[in-house]
């Protein structure tokens, strides 16, 4: 840690605009990276601080957003995830996260709604199939079976989808 926190310091001297901790080998877990911005903020008061998190661990997008409630103000990410080894911080999935859950400004409100497209329109870019899994975009992160939970939408849709599918341009299915 001491190191690395000189490098930070050097990064600082020499003028980075951003001094910006990178969980480089994807292992650490969301309240370890969040004890890191901490230290690096008391280490480096008045420092515009960002966060870079691999996925080895599938911890990148919680690491992402404990980085920023403890004072990360710019993420770096990928769409989808994609990055080398397990990826990277999934901006599909921090953007909806910090704009809707924890009222940042990320982008603009009828942008939300194109994430879904987004989503799709890289996952084909790079000759991939979409996940239907995927959080907030995936065909199913929206879909319920039928009888009790059908029930249950219709009778208080909160209980079984966090945001509006609309928000993120996904739609529910049954």
């Amino acid at each position: 840690p001491a190191y690395a926190l000189d490098c930070l310091r050097a990064a600082q001297a020499g003028g980075a605009a951003w001094i910006t901790p990178c969980d480089t080998n994807g292992a650490t877990l969301p309240a370890r990276c969040a004890a890191v911005i901490r230290d690096v903020r008391a280490a480096l008061p008045g420092a515009a601080l960002g966060i870079h998190t691999h996925n080895d661990a599938e911890c990148a997008v919680a690491n992402s957003l404990a980085a920023v409630d403890e004072g990360a103000r710019m993420v770096q990410g990928t769409i989808n995830g994609y990055g080398e080894r397990c990826g990277n911080a999934n901006l599909v999935s921090i953007i909806p996260s910090l704009t809707l859950k924890r009222a940042y400004r990320t982008v603009p409100a009828d942008r939300l709604a194109e994430l879904t497209a987004l989503s799709v329109f890289v996952a084909e870019t790079a000759n991939l199939q979409p996940d239907a899994w995927a959080p907030y975009v995936g065909h199913n992160a929206f879909a319920h079976k039928g009888g009790m939970h059908q029930q249950g939408v219709n009778a208080d849709v909160r209980a079984y989808e966090h945001i509006d599918p609309a928000t993120v341009g996904n739609e529910r299915r049954v």
